[in-house]
């Protein structure tokens, strides 16, 4: 059977036992064996390296630890194990039959255990129902051990399964310190047994209970409860007066085995904290071992009495009662890191009245915090956080590469990659929490820009009562960092010339650049989106960049030009709908006709670290929703300028009155557009932005940089009109009348050149092709009726701004009523024009004449 392997029994059972305890499944080594001597037909596969890796890589995801399993295979091929393909496709094979037959089995009912079909119990019965019984507390034992140390799995860190301990404490229970799991019965009599020698007898019993050890006629009861009280029992023949004395002591003992199990519990993966707590209360137990040695050697000497013991131990019983009750609070809670600190704290100043508690519990607050406070020194000093057991405050989200970062993750850097997670913080901390996250975050972006940071003097914080003693060093620390970023930012990558630079492109305050910008793309951005070519965007900015005055900016190499898929109204109300009832309302229509390149175009900056904290991703946004508002406004202004050429030419014509309604619509449109640009621009933006100036000169720190910018956006955005939906959207409507009434004026002005023509040729020139076209379009000028039309189509876009502008001045005044602004009244008091406007408006709505027309123009 076992012609086609080459390497003999013991040599296959060793690597089949190697790549199960690998593979970590519940198959052994005999199950494969079996498997293989009862099977005639295995070890004749002929299987491709290939096919083998395949199999690897499937039990690989079955395993409990892939990479250790992977790394054990490719060990075993590295050493050219025989057969190995053979094995690894088995094992394939087994763990799914295990899998299927754990899914495939049956659920049979429980039969009845006992006696016959009416299950009367007889007491032949009786043994067997103790075994079932112990059988089934047994089971449920296993399960509530199973349950309790998956809980301890979440708590360990994920370096801790590649880790092989040792159990000795379930191995070798013996090795406790503490009293054995199992109870013991009084094995020895005191009966006839005088007082004097009952006397020396209990107490060399007492020093043996002390320590944790069980005696003969003192015995130890089990606790159900890991924190419970140990209770025990004495021997009946003792004298009653000594029995006395030996209850008042027997809680030393009770609280000794408390701390014993407390110790015992502690792993390696409880934390550091409590590592250092159960170091200090080893360096207490050391006396209380010294006190039972010195006891022990008064005792072997003769010159000890049960009453003597009493009396020395009684310091002590307090001492061992006070660490029962920190350690019971802390071990049933389940408690870790900062939580244990707080615990600590809270007990040391409950303890102030008695003197001697307290210096305990504040010798072992101190001890606990050492690692703690290493930690925290390390964050405030350097910026950095070695906690590989998430004990500390701050938890620190960190990628692995720097080059791996995405576009955002400047704006999330400061939010979310440090986050303060609260149960963590110790109650003597609390109140220096948010000075000490912004300390470590000062440090470490100066870390990551290259920088080393060299802070002289400083100085390690110890634990106290007084939270002078640490809080003076924390601020210290943060008063250093903040400077130190502060004034990297501002001097080193230049801040304020980033600003200035953004200010120029994005809120257009450099005049000649954004003109020649304009010029130059105004043939590209007419087009549709999709026949737009960004990169001949790209070139004609970068020209526009180099031949205008912002050829001086050092920035201007960072810009560039973003085509975003979506127009201004949609951007804003979809993010001003996030987590409201219309926000499902606010999706991209497909139905809607393609957008022009007017309405997606956008600038763009490239920003590097550090300056990306303040100009971040959310940051550029708002500026791009700014930009998009006032460069849509600024393109309207430009159709109405070209109108007014128009116009120009028309007036020279000899029937230039028929044209003056639209030259006058023209002239309202061009100062709502301008007045709009003006309180945009010199009202809202640059008094802001002065504002943003002066209070930078005042920060002391980067949350307050972030803190003002935040502030200046948020300004910008409301007062721009863009925060209220109803607003922008009726601001929009205006603009879009504005834009259909120039291109119904420039599809107008070849009839205006005509008409003239026509009027200087005299009836000689034929015109029956521009009459046809006239009467079509029903925008014609040579005849009364075509004037007429033409006058009506006038009128009917005045009648159209009319209503949009009443529309923006109700929103207006309605927002200034309800938010006490008087930012946007100064806006309505430019746009409220002279009430003929209005009255206009009512005539053309009452006047049934031209309802009628209007009616039989749409027929």
């Amino acid at each position: 059977m076992y012609q086609n392997w080459v390497f003999p029994n013991d040599k296959m059972q060793s690597t089949i036992k190697e790549l199960l305890d690998a593979l970590g499944c519940n198959l052994e080594a005999d199950t494969v064996l079996d498997y293989i001597q009862n099977d005639p037909n295995y070890g004749n596969s002929t299987l491709t390296l290939k096919q083998a890796n395949e199999y690897a890589q499937r039990l690989a995801l079955k395993a409990s630890n892939a990479k250790i399993f992977l790394k054990k295979y490719e060990d075993l091929k590295s050493r050219n194990t025989d057969n190995l393909a053979d094995i690894v496709a088995l094992f394939y094979k087994l763990v799914c039959e295990e899998k299927r037959s754990k899914i495939s089995k049956p659920k049979v009912a429980p039969k009845p255990v006992l006696g016959d079909n009416k299950h009367q119990i007889t007491k032949e019965d009786l043994p067997q129902i103790k075994d079932k019984l112990l059988k089934a507390v047994d089971e449920s034992k296993k399960l509530v051990m199973k349950s309790f140390e998956e809980k301890e799995m979440k708590l360990r860190p994920n370096w801790y399964n590649s880790l092989e301990l040792p159990t000795w404490q379930k191995d070798h229970p013996s090795m406790s310190w503490d009293f054995p799991k199992e109870p013991l019965p009084v094995i020895a009599s005191l009966a006839g047994i005088p007082i004097a020698s009952q006397e020396n007898i209990i107490i060399d019993e007492l020093l043996y209970i002390f320590s944790g050890i069980p005696g003969n006629y003192i015995v130890h009861q089990p606790v159900k409860d890991m924190y419970d009280p140990r209770q025990f029992v004495i021997s009946e023949d003792l004298d009653d007066a000594l029995k006395q004395i030996v209850q008042q002591m027997l809680p030393i003992a009770s609280n000794y085995s408390i701390v014993r199990r407390f110790i015992e519990h502690c792993n390696m993966w409880s934390g550091q904290v409590l590592h250092a707590l159960v170091a200090a209360i080893e360096i207490l137990l050391k006396d209380y071992y010294t006190m039972i040695a010195q006891l022990e050697t008064e005792h072997m000497s003769g010159s000890l009495n049960l009453q003597k013991l009493w009396y020395f131990v009684l310091p002590t019983m307090h001492t061992m009662q006070v660490l029962a009750a920190i350690v019971t609070s802390i071990g049933k809670s389940e408690l870790r890191g900062g939580a244990v600190l707080t615990v600590l704290h809270d007990k040391t100043n409950m303890l102030m009245g008695d003197a001697r508690a307290q210096e305990i519990s504040l010798f072992l607050t101190e001890r606990a915090c050492r690692p703690y406070l290493c930690i925290l020194d390390q964050w405030i000093h350097k910026g950095s956080i070695t906690d590989p057991f998430q004990e500390f405050m701050i938890e620190d989200n960190e990628l692995i590469n720097k080059e791996e970062l995405p576009v955002d993750y400047s704006a999330d850097y400061w939010e979310k990659r440090y986050c303060i997670q609260r149960d963590r913080v110790p109650k003597f901390l609390e109140k220096f929490t948010d000075i000490i996250l912004r300390t470590g975050k000062y440090l470490n972006v100066i870390s990551q820009c290259g920088k080393s940071i060299t802070k002289t003097n400083t100085e390690e914080i110890k634990y106290s009562l007084r939270e002078q003693n640490y809080g003076a060093i924390i601020q210290k620390a943060y008063a250093f960092a903040s400077k130190s970023l502060l004034e990297l930012l501002l001097k080193e990558y230049d801040l304020m010339g980033r600003l200035k630079s953004v200010k120029n492109y994005f809120l257009m305050s450099q005049g000649d650049f954004i003109v020649q910008f304009m010029d130059a793309t105004e043939q590209e951005l007419s087009k549709k989106i999709d026949d737009i070519i960004p990169s001949k965007l790209e070139s004609l900015l970068g020209l526009c960049l180099r031949l205008s005055a912002a050829s001086h900016d050092p920035y201007n190499e960072d810009m560039r030009v973003e085509l975003l898929p979506y127009d201004l109204q949609f951007q804003m109300f979809k993010i001003l709908s996030i987590e409201t009832e219309e926000e499902k309302e606010y999706k991209q229509n497909k139905d809607c006709p393609p957008l022009t390149g007017i309405e997606i175009f956008s600038f763009g900056m490239e920003v590097k670290w550090p300056v990306s904290l303040i100009l971040n991703h959310k940051a550029i946004a708002c500026y791009q929703m700014i930009f998009r508002h006032l460069f849509y406004c600024k393109h309207v202004e430009r159709l109405l300028c070209r109108v007014w050429l128009y116009n120009k030419v028309v007036k020279r014509f000899s029937e230039a009155r028929l044209y003056a309604d639209a030259f006058a619509l023209r002239q309202r449109m061009l100062s709502c557009i301008q007045h709009l640009q003006y309180y945009m621009c010199v009202e809202v933006i640059e008094p802001s932005w002065c504002q943003l100036i002066q209070s930078l000169d005042k920060v002391n720190n980067v949350d307050e940089v972030l803190e003002r910018h935040n502030d200046f956006l948020e300004s910008c955005l409301g007062d721009c009109m863009l925060m209220s939906p109803q607003l922008l959207k009726a601001v929009t409507t205006l603009c879009l009348v504005c834009v259909q009434f120039c291109t119904f004026i420039q599809e107008m002005h070849k009839y205006f050149v005509d008409a003239e023509l026509n009027s200087m040729l005299g009836s000689t020139y034929d015109n029956t092709e521009y009459c046809e076209n006239s009467v079509s379009t029903g925008c014609g000028t040579t005849t009364s009726g075509s004037a007429d039309s033409f006058s009506r189509s006038v009128s009917r876009y005045g009648l159209r701004f009319t209503a949009a502008l009443l529309s923006v001045l109700a929103i207006i005044e309605r927002m200034a009523r309800d938010n006490n602004t008087n930012k946007l009244l100064n806006i309505s008091a430019r746009l409220n024009f002279n009430t003929y406007y209005v009255k206009q408006l009512e005539k053309f709505c009452a006047d049934d004449k031209f309802l009628e027309s209007e009616k039989k123009t749409s027929s």
